[in-house]
């Protein structure tokens, strides 16, 4: 919910609320009671709706960013191990190719992060047999596979939950909508019979159908 809405929703309740206390006024009435009905059920539906439109995605996000803090770990690593590798050697041409850090990932787009580990994965496998001293084993080297992989994957996904987001934003506008013509148009309609047979009641209401900002 954007703040016009939350405003208002906390306006609903409130009307919700005020109606509630005083049941045994307005009850009996049949038009009375099927119009609170339908209005408790816009109510539940709008806090329905809310609930997929801030969850998701910060879930869908918080998995990337595990997904790509595994993958950091573990291309570093073996750019760590060709670098040492290199300078040993004195292989200038892999030294070039391989030198990873961090920050070479975390500040690049996440669509050209395989662009970037990928080189350091294909080095560390071509040199593995020569790496054996190093530390280097078959093992890291399919951990970083799988974690590129795991990472790919990720991607676009919090846009993809965003938009779904989006969509159940429209259906609660559509929601206001009806919640605000159904109070507007005709429980404001009905509750001005109170106005001179219960004013107590009356006020209550029109206090509850203020929109505080």
């Amino acid at each position: 919910m954007n703040k016009t809405q939350t405003n208002q929703f906390r306006m609903f309740l409130n009307t919700q609320e005020a109606l509630d206390s005083n049941s045994t006024l307005w009850s009996s009435i049949p038009i009375m009671l099927s119009t609170k009905n339908n209005l408790d059920e816009l109510i539940q539906r709008i806090s329905d709706v809310n609930e997929k439109t801030v969850l998701n995605s910060k879930a869908v996000t918080a998995n990337k960013t595990a997904s790509l803090n595994a993958l950091i770990e573990k291309a570093v690593t073996l750019s760590g191990i060709l670098q040492a590798y290199a300078a040993v050697t004195d292989n200038m041409k892999l030294a070039g190719k391989i030198a990873l850090t961090k920050s070479d990932i975390t500040k690049i787009r996440e669509t050209d992060v395989e662009a970037v580990v990928t080189p350091v994965i294909d080095e560390a496998r071509k040199e593995l047999s020569n790496l054996a001293d190093y530390g280097l084993t078959e093992e890291l080297i399919v951990e970083a596979e799988t974690s590129l992989d795991d990472f790919k994957t990720q991607i676009g996904q919090p846009r993809v939950v965003r938009n779904q987001a989006f969509a159940a934003m429209t259906l609660m506008e559509e929601l206001f909508d009806a919640a605000n013509d159904l109070v507007k148009n005709t429980l404001d309609k009905l509750m001005i019979r109170f106005k001179f047979t219960n004013t107590e009641f009356y006020s209550e209401y029109e206090r509850a159908r203020t929109i505080v900002d």
